[in-house]
């Protein structure tokens, strides 16, 4: 039986090649659509996974709104992990990590510069069960000016070389004011022993660094307010995490209030009385890298640089492109199938005649389904070879389909043979079983309206238009964010990201610089720009405690607003000619608008839970509002301080003419060399830091444009092989009204309406659907563009033209054909 649906299941498909062909090539197309987005969905959501404990580990971060200001940040107190170990019984272990930027490690005259530093707790293999190649996990971290490398920075270090009990040094480079605050905690130089040796970490963990340091080198600041860590736990098996973080709010009362009482002045009752929020919150683990900022609230600069993160509504988005493609694919093949059931009734009827009953035939087509799905899939790992090394290269990932390597994958792909077989046989073999044989040997089958299958078209064309819409919102808002006047003139300005290198020479630096008449101007400032934190969040009174306020801060110089070309709203800029300035601070228009204050000169600003050897300050500008962060937010209150830069991503902003920039570039290089003692210049132009920011999006508009445009594809490939079947059905008829004086016009017009109805049909269905989608994703952003209706008829008009060029080639070739030939048809 079974070797009789296979012969007949084969003859059918060389019998009808032209047909099998476009069901084949759709269904490939649209598989190896679906797998490719597979891949990237499941790699997506496999980070953080492999880790032993991963159900059970969290990440304490806070939920504040103060201010009016809400927000929530991954960072907290030092002491809040220790107190949470010792507090309750439901966490085994915790650690902190502590980012401290980049340093200077030298090994003899192997000297390198360093970004992947962590400082954490010796408890941090107890959380993160971290494959050692050497050393022991339990106490590689417990001394003070202890190490551990990862493979990689080993072999930078030492080569082959066992590292373990070796020391690498670490050399200060940061100005004496820095240094001198770095004291309150412990230095960070000096030479540490080698105690562990690690793999390095895996891709698909959001953090990862080459060097891991002990804690205990420091000491650990032990305020509640300052917020400096990130702190994860490891919960006891079984816990209930959601009543476990209801406990935390104990912690926020019993240590956050009373230091909060003695520097606000005001008791916790009183703060949460007046409207603001803040306490401990839990998020798992394995939600960082794509719930954090959607799902959680979590601001993404609060986050430190060599922190990983994407957005999971990518993934939904991914997954409905995926599955409409398949989805697509799989009505080419139904419609198709049914379309040509005219020409099979007649051998329904004779098998029915001949004893066969509804389920052999219902069989016997699916069969048919199964084995065109099984060349399908063929003919798609063939595409993959040619489509995944594209992909990869515009997501910057190396994913394959591990066809041998890994266990599930061919039981999957048989799976998705038998599945999309199923699925696309089914409605075709109860179509077609259910002719009755006396009605299809009596009378000659004509062509008969198929209303399931005009629905199916327009549901095609509906998902291919939706699609298109999304697109095309997509790269207007990847161009608007690109492109939007952030309030500062982002031309021809270079930044120099590691200008800590140079230390107290960096004035030294800039005055050498600007010889050069094609060096406009330069500024020493803290990072911005970047998806690391642009300067530090802080509270501050602007005149009690009763009002507390959240800033960002930047430290800058005298030359900030020329480089930037920041515009002044009001008072006046940091000058030479005041030596007070050193007290004095600018605001942006942001915190003008949480002041709630018009005439903020000369008030005072008292930071909160700060480091001792910052005072009072006192208003003396107002600058224009500009986006030194993305465009996911609204600008926030801003805070500029002069003063030498004291956190460790310092950078040097230059702002260079506009001609001869190879030139101007070298003469920086050239300048750099000289003071930098041999350590290389990493720089770049700020509109590609800017750019950095959004590449999320620019990825995400890449990946839409290639799916809708194959998704496109594959419903005219359906379309082209329905047309030319609609056509052969009707060659009489074509040949009967050119005899009677149809004009070739004509014809095609007969041929193409019902498409075009089709067509314009789907697009009543998409533009609602494809708003509400685009509304929501555009939420993400606190400047976006507008949904025009434009973009709407644009798509529609563009998914209406393809289709009638699809149609046409048939409808011409018809038009044009002799009538006499046509007339002989049958």
């Amino acid at each position: 039986m079974l070797t009789n649906y296979l012969k007949t299941a084969i003859r059918n498909l060389l019998k009808h090649k032209g047909y099998s062909s476009i069901n084949i090539a759709g269904l490939a197309v649209g598989i190896a659509c679906f797998i490719t987005l597979a891949l990237f969905i499941v790699d997506e959501l496999s980070y953080d996974r492999f880790y032993k404990n991963a159900d059970n580990i969290y990440r304490v971060y806070v939920k504040q709104f103060i201010g009016g200001q809400d927000g929530c940040n991954s960072k907290t107190p030092g002491p809040l992990g220790p107190e949470l170990v010792q507090r309750f019984p439901e966490v085994n272990s915790f650690t902190r990590i502590g980012y401290f930027g980049q340093y200077r490690f030298r090994n003899a005259d192997n000297v390198h510069r360093e970004w992947s530093i962590y400082g954490v707790d010796s408890s941090f293999f107890e959380v993160f069960n971290v494959d050692f190649i050497e050393g022991q996990p339990r106490t590689a971290l417990i001394k003070p000016h202890s190490m551990v490398l990862t493979e990689t920075a080993a072999r930078r270090y030492f080569g082959d070389e066992n590292p373990i009990g070796k020391t690498l040094g670490i050399d200060k480079m940061y100005t004496a004011e820095y240094l001198k605050r770095e004291k309150d905690y412990g230095e960070k130089s000096g030479n540490f022993l080698i105690t562990g040796l690690i793999k390095d970490f895996p891709e698909k963990s959001h953090f990862g660094c080459d060097f891991l340091v002990s804690m205990s080198t420091y000491e650990v600041n032990p305020s509640w307010i300052d917020l400096w860590f990130s702190t994860y736990i490891l919960l006891k098996p079984g816990t209930d995490a959601k009543a476990f973080e209801k406990k935390l709010a104990g912690v926020v009362t019993d240590k956050v209030g009373p230091e909060a009482e003695k520097v606000l002045g005001i008791s916790l009752k009183e703060f949460y009385d007046a409207g603001n929020i803040y306490g401990y919150h839990l998020q798992p683990m394995t939600s960082i890298y794509l719930e954090s900022f959607r799902n959680y609230g979590i601001d993404l600069n609060t986050e430190w640089s060599a922190i990983r993160s994407s957005d999971i509504n990518y993934i939904y988005i991914f997954s409905a492109v995926a599955l409409f493609i398949l989805l697509i694919a799989i009505i080419n093949f139904v419609n198709l199938s049914t379309a040509r059931s005219e020409k099979r009734a007649r051998e329904v009827g004779i098998r029915k005649t001949l004893g066969s009953d509804r389920l052999k035939l219902i069989i016997q087509f699916i069969s048919e389904a199964i084995i065109m799905s099984a060349i399908s899939v063929a003919v798609a790992l063939l595409l993959l070879e040619i489509i995944l090394p594209l992909f990869n290269s515009t997501i910057d990932r190396s994913l394959s389909l591990e066809l041998f390597s890994n266990f599930y994958t061919i039981p999957l792909l048989v799976g998705m043979i038998i599945l999309v077989g199923i699925l696309a046989g089914s409605y075709p073999a109860f179509f077609l079983s259910s002719f009755q044989p006396v009605s299809v040997l009596k009378t000659s089958q004509k062509s008969r309206k198929s209303y399931t299958r005009s629905l199916l078209v327009i549901f095609q064309f509906a998902i291919s238009i939706t699609l298109l819409i999304g697109t095309i919102i997509i790269k207007d808002q990847l161009d608007y964010l690109q492109n939007k006047n952030l309030g500062f003139k982002k031309d021809h300005l270079y930044a120099v990201m590691n200008a800590t290198v140079l230390g107290s020479q960096n004035e030294t630096f800039k005055q050498e610089l600007l010889k050069n008449p094609n060096i406009l101007s330069a500024t020493v400032s803290s990072q911005m720009f970047s998806s690391g934190v642009p300067g530090n969040g802080y509270l501050y009174n602007k005149r009690s405690g009763t009002d507390p306020i959240a800033f960002q801060y930047v430290d800058t110089d005298y030359d900030f607003l020329k480089t930037y070309q920041v515009k002044l709203k009001e008072g006046r800029f940091f000058s030479k000619e005041f030596s007070a300035d050193s007290s004095a601070v600018v605001v942006n228009e942001a915190a003008l608008r949480a002041f709630n204050d018009n005439n903020p000169i000369g008030k005072e600003l008292n930071p909160i839970g700060r480091d001792n050897w910052l005072k009072t300050y006192r208003i003396i500008g107002v600058i224009r509002d500009f986006n030194y962060e993305s465009l996911h937010q609204h600008v926030r209150p801003l805070v500029l301080h002069l003063s030498p830069v004291r956190q460790p991503a310092t950078t040097l902003t230059i702002r260079i003419a506009s001609k001869d920039i190879r030139n101007t570039l070298d003469f920086i290089n050239q300048t750099w060399g000289r003071f930098s003692a041999g350590e290389g210049m990493y720089g770049r132009f700020v509109d590609e830091n800017i750019a950095r920011m959004y590449e999320s999006e620019a990825r995400t508009a890449k990946i839409a444009t290639a799916f809708a445009s194959l998704a496109i594809f594959i419903a005219c490939l359906g379309l082209f092989g329905l047309s030319a079947f609609v056509t052969e059905q009707r060659t009489k008829e074509i040949g009967i009204r050119k005899t009677l004086g149809a004009s070739v016009s004509e014809i095609i017009m007969l041929l193409s309406k019902e498409f075009a109805a089709w067509v314009l049909l789907a697009n009543i269905i998409a533009w609602p659907i494809a708003w509400y989608v685009i509304q929501n994703w555009l939420d993400n952003f606190a400047y976006r563009v507008d949904i025009n209706w434009w973009t709407f008829s644009l798509a529609g008009i563009i998914v209406l033209f393809i289709a009638l060029i699809t149609v046409n080639g048939q409808a011409i070739r018809a038009a044009t054909a002799n009538p006499v030939e046509s007339l002989r048809y049958e």
